[in-house]
């Protein structure tokens, strides 16, 4: 588009058109005038943006050096292109990067190899450090989760940190508080809740599934030592709790995995045969779903997300290796990744291209 063109056409026409547009295009857009770069920069733009536009699912790949890879999927011929995530200015040295702890709306919560936490954009390249919580237990003598979603009837992404104490050490051998606390990104602060009433410390370490923003993990009762899958609301800042489906073992129930499958909630492992289960509608427990995954023959391995536009199609992440698996055929794909990791990788996680910026929440607040 010419600037004599764009100057002619009324603003709400042309700020129905950049709507339209993918995130990069509108990286590219924001050097044509000033006026361009305030509006998609605006919070209203990018909340616009983010409801209006087709939403393609990438993979993250941690490699073997600690660095992250975007992976883009074409479904037609089995292939990926892989590429390098750098955050930051140019000169900043790369950073060595542990987990992927969530995902939400385009930005990814990561920790490093030394436990610093940062919001990221993948697509944008903006990178937020959160701050250390004051409530955090000694690194070497505690375990701790967390939890990444948007909290949208309070405008607010927000991290959730589930702690407790190693009693196999000296330290505090007889606590057995689960200790939560909330950063907001908003205020740009934690804040110390009450505890959780479950029992974390049974099964693994994992990271608080995000579905209906509520954050999902399986845990132990208090009493009677039963799994059960515990939800919190992101909006109440408090627990609940989902049904397992009937036929699970719950005495072995929290030793599985939960996943997001096509937005809903997933139940996968070994203890349950490697069969996936998807509750179909969301808090019903008789609404449990099994789907059978067979013939896979990568152990062990993770369901990561739907195939867009395909009803049957499941992409599985294992080490060094990324499948499709389709459900009607009870067969495997491997796909072919070009530009990614040159060693071993493993599957960190999921994210679609956004413009939403951490530092963009954090002005509204102070502009207000």
């Amino acid at each position: 588009m010419s600037t004599s063109t764009h100057t002619n056409l009324p603003p709400e026409i042309i700020e129905a058109i950049l709507r339209l547009l993918p995130v990069k295009s509108l990286g590219r857009f924001k050097s044509v005038s000033k006026k361009w770069n305030t509006l998609i920069s605006s919070p209203q733009f990018i909340k616009t943006h983010l409801h209006q536009t087709i939403k393609t699912t990438k993979l993250i790949l941690i490699s073997n050096t600690k660095s992250l890879y975007s992976l883009d999927l074409n479904t037609d011929d089995l292939s990926a292109t892989g590429k390098e995530l750098c955050f930051g200015s140019p000169d900043s040295p790369p950073s060595r990067w542990e987990q992927i702890l969530g995902s939400c709306n385009g930005l990814v919560l990561a920790i490093d190899e030394v436990d610093n936490i940062f919001i990221t954009n993948p697509t944008t390249k903006e990178v937020w450090e959160v701050p250390r919580s004051p409530f955090a237990l000694p690194d070497d003598e505690s375990f701790v989760m967390y939890g990444f979603g948007y909290d949208s009837a309070n405008v607010d992404y927000k991290i959730v940190s589930i702690s407790f104490w190693d009693t196999d050490n000296e330290h505090n051998p007889d606590c057995t508080d689960m200790f939560v606390s909330v950063y907001g990104l908003l205020n740009n602060c934690w804040r110390k809740l009450d505890n959780s009433p479950y029992d974390h410390a049974v099964g693994h370490l994992t990271s608080g599934v995000l579905v209906n923003e509520k954050l999902h993990w399986l845990t132990s009762t208090r009493s009677g030592d039963a799994s059960t899958i515990c939800a919190f609301s992101l909006e109440n800042e408090g627990f609940e709790e989902i049904e397992l489906p009937d036929s699970i073992d719950k005495g072995k129930a929290v030793f599985n995995e939960l996943v997001v499958v096509g937005e809903k909630l997933g139940l996968f492992g070994t203890p349950v045969g490697n069969d996936l289960w998807v509750m179909e509608e969301y808090g019903v427990g008789g609404s449990w779903t099994r789907v059978c995954i067979d013939g896979v023959e990568i152990d062990p391995v993770k369901p990561v997300c739907l195939v867009e536009g395909s009803d049957g199609d499941i992409v599985l992440g294992g080490e060094d290796e990324v499948v499709v698996y389709n459900i009607d055929e009870s067969r495997c794909r491997n796909v072919v990744i070009e530009g990614g990791p040159s060693g071993r990788f493993a599957v960190g996680g999921t994210y679609f291209e956004s413009l939403e910026s951490p530092k963009c929440i954090i002005r509204t607040l102070l502009w207000c």
